[in-house]
C-alpha cells in the first residue's frame, strides 16, 4: 500500500509535466494497491485470517468495518480512474482524482493506526 500511494502521487506530480511518466506511476501504483489488496483479502478469508498473521485490529469492529468501506469505495473510484485515464475521459479523470487521492491518504492512514501487529492489552 505504501509503494502504490507513493506511486499515486508521483504521478501526480507528472500530470501535467510529462504525460507518459504520469500513465506509468499511476499504472504501478494500481498494481501495487491490487496486489496488496488481494493478499490481504486472501490473508484474512483463505490464509486462517489477520491474527493468524500477526495483525490485530486495535479499534472497535464498527471502525474497522467504516475502514473497509472507505477502502472498497477508493478501489472503485481507483479503477473509474483507470479506465477514464486509459479511454482519455479527462473530465471525469480530472473530477475523480480530487477525491480519490484525499480519500485514499485517509484510507492509507487509518489502516496504519487501525491494524497494529501486536495484540492489544
Amino acid at each position: 500500500m505504501s509503494l502504490s500511494l507513493i506511486c499515486f502521487y508521483t504521478g501526480y506530480f507528472f500530470r501535467k509535466r510529462n504525460l507518459s511518466a504520469h500513465r506509468i506511476w499511476n499504472l504501478s501504483g494500481l498494481g501495487f494497491n491490487l496486489s496488496a489488496a488481494i493478499y490481504l483479502l486472501a490473508m484474512k478469508y483463505l490464509l486462517g485470517g489477520m491474527e493468524a498473521h500477526s495483525i490485530f485490529p486495535g479499534v472497535a469492529n464498527w471502525i474497522i468495518q467504516t475502514h473497509r468501506f472507505f477502502a472498497a469505495v477508493a478501489l472503485i473510484m481507483m479503477l473509474v480512474m483507470a479506465y477514464s485515464g486509459i479511454k482519455r475521459k479527462r473530465n471525469l479523470h480530472v473530477k475523480l482524482h480530487r477525491i480519490f487521492l484525499p480519500l485514499y491518504t485517509i484510507v492509507y492512514v487509518s489502516g496504519l493506526i487501525i491494524f497494529q501487529t501486536h495484540p492489544i492489552s
